[in-house]
């Protein structure tokens, strides 16, 4: 029998590997679904995943025994049909149900079909509201936030009491580790807070910057449409959104190296850097190269710029990026070589983009936010730290180097850029800039990721 959207979304949430999304492209890579059907098995497989810690305070509001674990993949399933009937309004809810009532019997559960069955129509029933449009009200134990400004509200308490266990209560209704919605509040207040926690309920836009190259704003937007695909320019003069594209990678434009996917937050990145043709330039953590064929653009494609990364893999993902977009200054080396073959103080620039939490990037990595702990900071923070005073011995009398992340916690970005500060004394710091994660749907054009970097003169 061949599998279902639906079922296609359960196989990936069970996925325990740590990476649903790869596990759903690998899914979805086996064939057999139709556009449509993709569509619909990558917007519940995600948005599950995005609005887990809601959907299972659903679940558990309905439970008979709100204790009681239930089994996969009856859970699964259980998650699937919720994510349908309270957020998706095209859905409709008796599809939901019988579907999931189906799948229930085909995964030898059968005798969960009346219990799964019970559940959803007894939630459906009290569903007192359909859902609406008016701008989120104050927080409730029964109001489900939507990430777009739209709320479902139900016919039972699902959520902590806001007012005596806030942080809590974000961490269910906006589906986010406690520690983070604890960070959070601590560090920007309840209302900015609010809005950084809605942010990462966004379904964001794609956004690709052009390649200049190659091509201008006007000609990447003609050239799209060739394709059929709508584009506009993006505020910061840079990039441009596609906003109903699916499926990149098969564009024209794309296989031609007009665009790049990158978020105007890190293009911003580099956009900052004092770049000329003929210049040294060393990249710190390149793959899969977004930043450094940005450089090469600045540089105009003239010049010396040497890409570091861990694996032969992700360096290789630097390098087709490259030949794609028509760059051949760009040379790759390991990590662990870097320091037998590199001359100290000679690069004019170095770029340091460092893995981190990826808390400024949570809408765009929805996945992201489950694999948050405080505990495992501690550790990360060091490895920064580490990569950044490795990456200031190449910066040569009066370079610069730029140390940048996607992430939106003083203890990465901040904390970190002092403390180089200190401990690298022929480096000064220049200037430091944090972007908060903004834009909606409504304005993609206004859409900026989170992230955070420094520039450092030698």
């Amino acid at each position: 029998m061949s599998l279902t959207a639906r079922d296609i979304a359960v196989r990936a949430l069970r996925d325990r590997s740590g990476n649903i999304t790869a596990h759903l492209e690998r899914l979805l890579g086996e064939g057999g679904l139709s556009g449509v059907d993709r569509g619909l098995a990558h917007e519940i497989t995600v948005g599950v995943v995005r609005h887990r810690s809601t959907v299972d305070a659903i679940l558990r509001s309905y439970l008979h025994q709100r204790k009681k674990k239930v089994p996969s993949p009856v859970k699964e399933i259980l998650q699937v049909a919720i994510y349908q009937i309270v957020f998706l309004q095209k859905v409709p809810a008796f599809a939901a149900v019988d579907e999931a009532v189906k799948q229930i019997v085909r995964s030898h559960h059968k005798r969960q079909s009346g219990m799964v069955n019970g559940i959803l129509r007894t939630m459906i029933r009290e569903m007192n509201a359909p859902i609406a449009e008016a701008l989120e009200p104050a927080p409730a134990e029964n109001i489900i936030p939507l990430g777009d400004g739209r709320i479902r509200r139900m016919g039972r308490t699902i959520f902590h009491d806001p007012q005596t266990r806030p942080h809590d209560y974000y961490a269910q209704a906006y589906s986010l580790p406690p520690q983070l919605t604890t960070r959070w509040i601590d560090a920007f207040g309840e209302e900015t807070a609010r809005d950084l926690m809605r942010h990462t309920l966004q379904r964001p836009p794609l956004i690709c910057r052009v390649n200049t190259l190659k091509t201008d704003i006007a000609s990447a937007i003609a050239a799209l449409a060739e394709d059929g695909i709508e584009a506009i320019p993006h505020e910061n003069g840079l990039s441009v959104i596609l906003p109903n594209a699916h499926g990149l990678t098969g564009l024209a434009a794309f296989a031609a190296g007009l665009i790049q996917p990158q978020d105007p937050t890190a293009t911003k990145v580099v956009a900052s850097m004092k770049l000329k043709p003929g210049m040294r330039v060393l990249d710190f953590c390149a793959a899969p190269g977004t930043k450094t064929t940005h450089i090469a653009e600045r540089l105009g494609n003239e010049g010396e710029i040497l890409a570091v990364d861990v694996s032969r893999g992700k360096l290789s993902r630097v390098t087709e990026n490259c030949e794609r977009m028509g760059i051949d200054i760009v040379k790759t080396i390991l990590a662990d070589e870097a320091a037998q073959h590199l001359e100290l103080r000679t690069y004019d620039a170095v770029l340091l983009d460092v893995p981190c939490s990826n808390t400024g990037v949570l809408a765009r990595r929805p996945e992201a936010r489950w694999r948050f702990e405080d505990a495992a900071m501690g550790k990360l923070i060091k490895d920064q730290q580490f990569i950044a005073m490795a990456g200031a011995q190449f910066v040569r009398p009066g370079g610069q180097l730029v140390y940048s992340t996607c992430s939106i916690e003083h203890d990465e970005d901040q904390h970190v850029a002092k403390t180089l500060a200190k401990r690298a004394d022929h480096l000064h710091l220049k200037h430091e800039e944090r972007t908060l994660p903004t834009g909606s749907a409504e304005t993609p054009e206004q859409w900026y990721d989170g992230g955070y970097f420094a520039t450092f003169q030698g």
